[in-house]
């Protein structure tokens, strides 16, 4: 690797990483390895006592890994042999997620001074670099005054890394408008927390507004069983979301790609079609399959006669994500450092990848291989590489400000995508998938595959509440097309 891409690197870093302190942690690094060999040996031993301290609350494939840390479990230090099992736990739990991004949440619930607080910080204080590296975000839940302000006196490198990085939230409620957070967390809680904070009752009562409707059964409920706050109305939405916020497949796929992709399998001909995914189709056709997606009609997607309404509904859920598939960071890492870059493609596009969140490549990757399948059909859809790529260059990066600049930094966006597409041509998205319906059973989604349930037309009509989109010829015509 030549010296440019290694200043592109270290920029990369500078822009990501914070590292509090250097002579510290090369000395933490050394005992580190240490405390790892203690920990294996001491959870062996009879004095060993599990506190229920720290818990990992997000999921494997999740972009930012979020730790609960209840200070109310977190033994007193005097008590050597109790203290020293809290920080076992505390190292074997974060140990094996330590090299991806991550929040901690510290519960400081009935905690009326700092002592807690400040003992975990001089014990997270001898964790080596990494621990450090990743962490985007400590937040203090249920602090008092006294917390609050406990930072103001006896500064150290360690309490100044944590202030910089330190949000305080009072009520769950607040922790729940985290972009991280899922209503699964409120589960897991003590129920010293629940007691301490009511607040949680109206996260619980706020459920009803997520996009998917709650399945109770493997049926579609009828509309007089569901809450009218359910309806695909003008305050709901299944476009323009957090990635993370989608439901999944059992393959880690968002399910509403799962569903727009089979499409696509399931007619292999329509893949033929000429200027798929760069001809554009009618509003109000986008708008109808966007509510069939809300209500999981699996049905009456695979029925859309015109592909070019899928393709472009697969386009806008890109383009729409709250951040882009390809952060905000490296966007700015690419712009910064475009020079070199543009010296050094294919090693810039790898580095690119392996700096993308898990969770992030996983979907980029499935998306470029099933675009891989739409390539091979160019000789009659005339989509090479490079024009899928000037059709998902902007889909797949994007400034958070946009800017006149930005305009010239589209060729090389574009540049990236083609050599994604042309270097993943052997990546086996099918791997992720089934032909068969049980790609989207019940075990892993909540999404019923249901192939000729066209009956509630009428009900995905009416979800689409905005008659500028969808209006009474174009109504009439979707029923003559459907029923």
């Amino acid at each position: 690797m030549d010296q440019s891409i290694n200043d592109a690197q270290t920029f990369l870093k500078q822009k990501i990483k914070i590292n509090p302190l250097k002579d510290q942690m090369l000395l933490n690094q050394k005992n580190y390895q240490i405390q790892l060999q203690v920990a294996q040996y001491f959870k062996k031993s009879e004095t060993y006592t599990k506190k229920s301290a720290i818990k990992l609350v997000t999921n494997e494939n999740d972009d930012i890994q979020v730790f609960f840390i209840y200070a109310e479990n977190i033994p007193d230090p005097s008590k050597k042999q109790d203290y020293d099992s809290f920080k076992i736990d505390i190292i074997e739990t974060m140990h094996p997620h330590i090299d991806r991004f991550f929040n901690i949440v510290f519960f400081n619930t009935n905690m009326m001074t700092a002592s807690n607080l400040n003992d975990f910080k001089d014990f997270y204080g001898t964790l080596p670099e990494k621990y450090f590296y990743h962490m985007k975000k400590f937040i203090v839940l249920h602090a008092n005054f006294i917390v609050k302000s406990g930072g103001i006196f006896g500064m150290n490198e360690i309490k100044s890394f944590f202030k910089k990085i330190t949000t305080f939230a009072d009520t769950l409620l607040i922790l729940s408008k985290e972009e991280w957070f899922r209503y699964k967390m409120l589960a897991i809680l003590p129920q010293t927390i629940k007691s301490y904070d009511q607040s949680y009752k109206d996260i619980e009562n706020k459920r009803k507004k997520t996009v998917f409707r709650k399945q109770q059964t493997q049926q579609i409920v009828d509309d007089d069983d569901m809450d009218s706050e359910d309806n695909f109305d003008k305050d709901s939405k299944i476009l323009g979301l957090n990635l993370h916020e989608y439901e999944l497949n059992k393959f880690g796929i968002p399910v509403i790609l799962d569903m727009l992709v089979q499409y696509f399998l399931k007619q292999p001909e329509k893949l033929k079609t000429e200027g798929l995914f760069r001809k554009q189709a009618a509003v109000y056709e986008e708008k109808i399959v966007e509510a069939a997606l809300a209500c999981q009609k699996v049905g009456f997607i695979n029925k859309v006669e015109n592909p070019h309404t899928i393709a472009c509904v697969f386009k806008q859920f890109f383009f729409k994500l709250q951040e882009p598939l390809v952060s905000y960071q490296l966007y700015d890492w690419v712009v910064q450092n475009k020079p070199q870059i543009e010296q050094n493609l294919e090693v810039s596009v790898q580095m690119l990848l392996d700096y993308m969140p898990d969770f992030n490549r996983e979907i980029l990757l499935f998306s470029l291989g099933f675009l891989n399948q739409v390539i091979q059909e160019q000789e009659h859809n005339l989509m090479t590489a490079y024009n899928m790529a000037v059709v998902f260059g902007p889909n797949f990066f994007r400034s958070e400000i946009i800017k006149m600049a930005d305009l010239g930094h589209v060729t090389l966006f574009v540049q990236i995508v083609q050599i994604m597409l042309e270097s993943k041509k052997d990546y086996d998205y099918q791997r992720m998938l089934e032909y068969r319906s049980d790609n989207l059973n019940f075990h892993a989604s909540l999404v019923p595959f249901l192939p000729d349930d066209l009956a509630n037309l009428d009900d995905i009509l009416d979800m689409v509440t905005d008659k500028n989109v969808i209006n009474e010829t174009e109504r009439k015509e979707l029923m003559s097309r459907y029923q």
